[in-house]
């Protein structure tokens, strides 16, 4: 059997856009749902439990790909984030509905790290700028879809139905993949490092829930504290067992490649910029400009569109820039929407923020298409799962802790000068100090790479 790329791209563009939306499609349906279920106090963990499990499973998910095949690997993950769906639909309380959450997040942890790796598989690198493009954008559609589409499934069917309708598009994703990816796997038996994926399980979780309910706990609260120090031997102890294990599950040898650790380092801060821009403007238009919450969702309109539109513009150009240039303006970019944020000031109106959302999606759109690229073309099959992986998963943590971070700084702010707008304008600052931090780092970026020799070799 010879592989249908056609079938293969639209099954990974349909799951990963199913797994992108549920991100956003909850958020609109959430009232309707606590009407009918209760539970207030734990809305949050619909949110973050997805977003937990999903970032947490990311790098296990590279590397089982790595030893057993992508298509297993990934047909697994999207049962697994279909399973949840179901979970979710059939709740009958809150307390249902945040495990059902939790499952799909386990399954979209598959599908966000092993769809990029597939397709870096079956393209070469002339044709994967242009796909991975189309790929990157399907977040952005997914970004601007979904609210609306959760909003009319409630008016028009009822709340399950937004967990209910991945099921049929999530299964015909799956078929695709498997009756469209020709994949050859050499059959060996591997030492699966057991103990190093639990170990990293358990500190990573526990740094992101010390993140999660830091702000809410205080961040000396014994179980803060407890959970980062947990955090912190979790991961010493893991760098311990990773050096003696024969098939490690994230080869550390990985961080000795400067490409990688350069683009993954960017991709941190980037994310910290992401995070706190989406968390921080919409704030900023209600209270500030006293906008409407719609005017405050469609403030950030322009970012996801933009985003597809440099994904796809810096696809169409990877082979004629190369992975340096484009990354490097797409940070650029980046930076100058970022840094333009802290003139901000309720005069500006919220056309002018519209405008710097734009800005900063150019970038993010090309930044994220040509660190995803970089880190893969510098490895072989057997890592490349978990090269992108720990790409992905690293950004989220940059997400995780950038929120969190500013989240501190918006308190302190406002009980030094009793002003939201005052804490607000300093979240700002703080978004284009770690997008100028973002530019600094880039400057370590080899700057005669041979990752195009490579590909050219692979």
């Amino acid at each position: 059997m010879r592989t249908n790329r056609k079938a293969v791209v639209l099954a990974v563009m349909i799951t990963n856009f199913l797994a992108a939306m549920d991100v956003t499609i909850v958020g609109t349906a959430m009232p309707t749902i606590v009407g009918k279920l209760g539970g207030l106090s734990l809305i949050s963990w619909v949110f973050s439990a997805y977003l937990l499990t999903s970032a947490v499973s990311t790098p296990l998910y590279g590397k089982l790909a790595d030893l057993f095949g992508r298509k297993i690997m990934f047909t697994i993950g999207a049962g697994i984030f279909l399973v949840g769906s179901v979970f979710c639909g059939m709740a009958d309380s809150m307390t249902m509905l945040v495990i059902g959450r939790a499952v799909q997040g386990l399954g979209a942890g598959a599908i966000m790290a092993i769809a990029s790796t597939i397709l870096r598989d079956i393209f070469t690198v002339e044709e994967r700028g242009r796909v991975q493009g189309l790929f990157s954008g399907v977040w952005g559609v997914a970004a601007i879809i979904g609210p609306a589409l959760g909003g009319i499934i409630v008016d028009f069917l009822s709340w399950p139905w937004v967990f209910y309708i991945n099921i049929p598009f999530g299964l015909l994703g799956i078929l695709l993949l498997w009756f469209g990816l020709d994949e050859q796997i050499e059959k060996k038996k591997h030492a699966i490092d057991f103990v190093g994926a639990f170990i990293l399980t358990a500190s990573m979780t526990a740094l992101l829930l010390a993140i999660l309910q830091g702000g809410k706990w205080s961040w000396t609260h014994p179980a803060t504290l407890s959970l980062l120090a947990v955090s912190f031997v979790g991961v010493l102890a893991f760098l311990y067992v990773e050096r003696r294990a024969k098939e490690p599950i994230v080869p550390l040898e990985l961080f000795k490649i400067r490409v990688i650790v350069v683009s993954n380092a960017t991709s941190f801060l980037v994310g910290a910029v992401l995070l706190g821009v989406t968390s921080y403007i919409p704030l900023y238009v209600q209270e500030v400009l006293k906008g409407s919450p719609t005017e405050a969702g469609f403030t950030l309109t322009p970012m996801s569109i933009a985003w597809m539109i440099g994904s796809v513009y810096g696809g169409r150009n990877l082979v004629a820039w190369g992975f340096r240039r484009l990354a490097y303006l797409g940070v650029a970019f980046i930076a100058a929407g970022a840094v333009l944020l802290s003139v901000l000031a309720p005069e500006s109106g919220r056309i002018f923020a519209m405008v710097l959302m734009a800005v900063m999606g150019i970038g993010l759109g090309m930044s994220t298409l040509a660190f995803t690229v970089a880190v893969q073309s510098e490895v072989d099959w057997n890592r490349r799962g978990i090269a992108t992986a720990t790409n992905q998963f690293v950004r989220s943590l940059g997400s995780s802790i950038g929120v969190a971070v500013m989240g501190a700084v918006l308190s302190c702010q406002m009980l030094r000068e009793h002003s939201l707008y005052a804490g607000l304008h300093a979240v700002f600052v703080w978004i284009g100090g770690f997008a100028l931090a973002a530019v600094l780092t880039m400057i370590l970026f080899p700057k005669q790479n041979s990752l195009e020799t490579k590909e050219a070799r692979s």
